[in-house]
């Protein structure tokens, strides 16, 4: 469990001290929808259907401060360094390279006992991670849009 603080801290650290390419208000308001994504999702894989879960089966209050602030931190992360107005080629490639990633701490995760499998495979995660990633740039879209509405 300290490994998964410590790979959560490193991210907020990189956050911190990195040049924001989004408004604190986008910050704000995709990490609330980014924890409501993921609150959503495990509630049915998870809880409804028990194809995974975090440290043991069902709802675990260890889980809570991590996914508090690791989720946010990654969702921050990815929107930040999107690279916006590079071609298609190259945001395709970043969002590829962003779940090959996901996918190796996902695996480091499973070997802290952090996170486990029951039905679930690892290749399941490779094919949504994409998915979930344009989700969030779909949603930062929007945001701009109305934001672009209100001013």
């Amino acid at each position: 469990m300290l490994l998964t603080y410590m790979i959560t801290m490193m991210f907020w650290v990189i956050i911190i001290f990195s040049k924001k390419r989004i408004s604190n208000l986008e910050m704000y308001t995709t990490t609330l929808f980014a924890l409501y994504f993921e609150a959503m999702v495990n509630v049915y894989l998870d809880l409804k259907y028990d194809l995974f879960g975090y440290f043991h089966k069902g709802v675990d209050w260890a889980t809570l401060p991590i996914i508090t602030l690791l989720y946010p931190a990654v969702n921050i992360l990815f929107l930040n360094f999107y690279p916006y107005k590079r071609s298609t080629f190259i945001k395709a490639l970043y969002i590829l390279l962003s779940s090959i990633i996901s996918i190796f701490f996902e695996w480091v995760f499973l070997q802290t006992s952090f996170f486990y499998y029951n039905s679930w495979k690892l290749w399941y995660s490779l094919l949504l991670y994409p998915i979930i990633f344009i989700t969030l740039l779909a949603n930062l879209k929007l945001i701009r849009f109305f934001q672009s509405k209100d001013q």
